[in-house]
């Protein structure tokens, strides 16, 4: 994938803890279902500030690796997380860890669920079916059997702005077409003057292609609370 936040990392803290996401609320989900496991990975760690959280509010033997394929966000979660987890710069597309962790999450990285009422997809940055199946399959082998795979919910995509700190503007347009690949356009502005411009591609798969997408791959789902889906690893 390509280094899809460069240039919204300078600004990515402020909008994320803006209201973006309840990173306490996630991380206390999270550790409800880690429950006594240790050895975690998170898919798009960002700048840690799920990490963070997690390490934080569980035990201390939480042993924490985040992947990112962002140079400038992975900077950022090195400076905030220091020694207290493993971090690394790697695709989802070129992993090799087998058999290395008990539980893999991600909260809004690579995978995760939108929901809008009854209906939910499967949200990835990866366009391409087989890619996703690749990246999927290496997860899998990453995962001990019988470890699981957490999902953040979230809802549809649409436009909207939000003023942040500072009096800096955060707004987003959100364009789709009828396979489903979303382009989403973010922008950072002051006073009207644009200070920083992201674009992003990703791919929405109906609940039915991507049940079978994950079940290929050695997932089968367990349950949701609305916060999270979990799928455990065959």
């Amino acid at each position: 994938m390509p280094d899809s936040y460069a240039d919204l990392s300078h600004f990515y803290d402020l909008v994320m803890t803006s209201g973006y996401y309840d990173y306490d609320a996630y991380a206390r989900n999270l550790l409800t279902r880690i429950g006594p496991r240790r050895d975690v990975l998170e898919l798009g760690i960002g700048t840690g500030l799920v990490g963070d959280r997690l390490l934080a509010l569980g035990p201390q033997d939480l042993r924490l690796t985040g992947i990112d394929h962002t140079d400038n966000m992975l900077a950022q979660a090195r400076d905030r997380l220091g020694d207290r987890a493993r971090l690394a710069r790697e695709d989802v597309l070129d992993m090799s860890s087998p058999s290395a962790f008990d539980v893999a999450y991600s909260i809004g990285g690579v995978w995760y669920i939108v929901q809008n009422g009854e209906e939910s997809w499967l949200s990835s940055h990866l366009m391409d079916e087989e890619d996703n199946a690749a990246g999927l399959a290496n997860l899998a082998a990453a995962i001990r059997p019988g470890g699981s795979l957490l999902l953040s919910v979230q809802g549809p995509h649409r436009r909207y702005d939000r003023t942040l700190p500072g009096g800096l503007v955060y707004t987003q347009h959100v364009a789709v077409d009828p396979e489903g690949r979303h382009t989403k356009d973010y922008f950072i502005e002051d006073q009207g003057v644009v200070l920083a411009h992201q674009r992003l591609r990703f791919r929405l798969f109906p609940q039915e292609t991507a049940d079978r997408l994950l079940e290929r791959c050695g997932f089968h789902f367990q349950e949701s609370d609305g916060v999270l889906w979990q799928y455990d690893r065959c």
